[in-house]
């Protein structure tokens, strides 16, 4: 199922696009990064757009809540398969979450509040009305270049990964408004961070709060497979469901049975994982965590030749 990317490129400030074709006949992968923006120079660009008051110290909730290592094992992972002779399209938004969500629905989301474990679209910190409107729009221009690559790609049969990593506990936040960095930082004090919940080292995301399953069972069930092989725990749903509130589960449900999103552990990324600061990326670390979705990921890829 050959599909040309070509006429996929940047946009700037909002989307960084990296293709790699296939060998003729051979299926591309989409790999989506809704929370790619994981540099400070992605935070800094961003927030010098804006014109509204901001929290002090707001770096810090960047630092603790941005998708580290996604972007190393979506290279790793698109060069693994470009060796195999499979194509990648590599979609890494640039918007950090820290000002509006690119993994959530816009229209009707109240502002600030957390919902079933989930950070709101717009935190309630983002008070000017200019701000908002930016913010909105860079949302939509992200999603007008990610919706296009959904359809070209599963809207042929394709596959797409969701790509997200998430902090190794469970921190307990009911609010994203202007004293989250206080509350982040009490939270994360040793004596209370050991109370909260660990995070498995990989959760597939793949089915709904009525139960659901979006993903292919076959291809989830590869993948913790291939996990359990390196005695990796992979779970599926044990932190989050698919949500409504998320643009995940709106491309997962248009579009059922081609489309997976991971989490994996940014304790297991990074070395070592710095809460409130630059985490580095450790690249023996990264193939580690990356190589088995390479794995099951070729296996699915190679079926669609057939």
């Amino acid at each position: 199922m050959p599909t040309v990317f070509e006429d996929f490129v940047a946009v700037p400030g909002v989307c960084e696009v990296a293709y790699t074709p296939p060998r003729a006949g051979a299926p591309t992968l989409l790999v989506e990064l809704p929370h790619g923006a994981t540099r400070t120079a992605d935070y800094e660009a961003t927030r010098a757009r804006l014109t509204g008051t901001l929290p002090d110290n707001l770096e810090a909730f960047f630092y603790v809540n941005t998708d580290i290592g996604t972007p190393e094992s979506a290279q790793w992972l698109s060069e693994t398969l470009a060796a195999e002779g499979y194509g990648a399209l590599i979609l890494r938004c640039l918007v950090p979450r820290t000002f509006i969500d690119c993994n959530r629905v816009v229209l009707g989301a109240p502002a600030g509040a957390v919902v079933d474990g989930l950070t709101p679209a717009f935190p309630a910190y983002i008070e000017e009305p200019a701000d908002q409107a930016l913010l909105a729009e860079l949302h939509a221009s992200y999603h007008a270049l990610t919706e296009r690559a959904y359809r070209r790609l599963c809207g042929a049969g394709g596959l797409a990964l969701q790509l997200h990593s998430y902090a190794p506990r469970s921190v307990g936040i009911d609010r994203i408004d202007g004293e989250i960095v206080t509350a982040l930082r009490r939270a994360y004090e040793p004596a209370v961070y050991e109370t909260w919940p660990e995070r498995p080292a990989v959760d597939l995301i793949c089915a709904d709060g009525e139960g659901t399953m979006w993903a292919s069972p076959e291809l989830v069930g590869a993948v913790r497979a291939a996990y359990a092989a390196i005695n990796v725990d992979a779970r599926e749903n044990a932190t989050y469901k698919l949500h409504p509130a998320t643009m995940g589960y709106q491309y997962a449900r248009a579009y059922p049975g081609q489309v997976l999103c991971v989490e994996l552990n940014r304790g297991l990324l990074a070395e070592p994982f710095v809460p409130f600061g630059e985490s580095p990326i450790s690249p023996a670390n990264v193939e580690r965590m990356t190589r088995p979705l390479a794995v099951a990921l070729s296996q699915a890829l190679a079926r669609q030749v057939r």
